[in-house]
């Protein structure tokens, strides 16, 4: 009878376990994105002048892979500030500007985050006197989504694939054990 018990007793403290595992892989920060959480010259904020160039800060350190990171400096009436291509140091993307420009300055960036998930966004700030004081109202250019795979997803199925299969072999560890039986 107490053969009968103690299979009973693993075969819950089993389900638990392997309900734990399921909720903790749930609740994993695997899917938190990097953020946008500085930039120079400040969000919304009014330079002197517009400086030589931009540097936004992230939370993670990015992909440096070609296409992965797009930035557009604009003035009020939409033109391009931009001069050359953005350089990728760590948690930094630095975009070389053109000097000159007065009025409110609109930045979109899109960039691809350490958990291989692109992010992007918008911000504007104001150089010189003001100048105009309309943004550009621009929409960003999509072509540096094309070819980015989210990482989340992989790691979430292969989460859900390893608890499955640790729970199938638990299972069969269960079945194939001999009864104790005590004489």
């Amino acid at each position: 009878m107490s053969s009968g018990i103690n299979r009973r007793s693993r075969i819950r403290a089993s389900i638990a376990v392997l309900l734990g595992l399921v909720l903790a892989g749930i609740a994993s920060p695997a899917f938190a994105h990097d953020e946008l959480i500085g930039t120079e010259p400040a969000a919304q904020s009014t330079v002197e002048a517009l400086p030589d160039e931009l540097v936004l800060t992230f939370s993670g350190v990015l992909l440096d892979d070609a296409g992965a990171t797009a930035v557009a400096v604009l003035d009020a009436s939409c033109t391009s500030l931009t001069a050359g291509d953005p350089v990728i140091d760590g948690t930094k993307v630095i975009q070389p500007v053109t000097a000159g420009a007065d009025g409110v300055v609109t930045v979109q960036w899109r960039v691809v985050s350490s958990d291989g998930h692109p992010i992007s966004g918008e911000y504007t700030f104001t150089a010189g006197e003001g100048g105009s004081a309309q943004a550009c109202d621009a929409a960003p250019d999509e072509e540096t989504d094309a070819g980015a795979f989210p990482i989340g997803i992989v790691i979430a199925v292969l989460g859900v694939g390893i608890v499955a299969a640790g729970g199938g072999a638990l299972a069969l560890m269960l079945r194939r054990r001999p009864a104790q039986h005590e004489d």
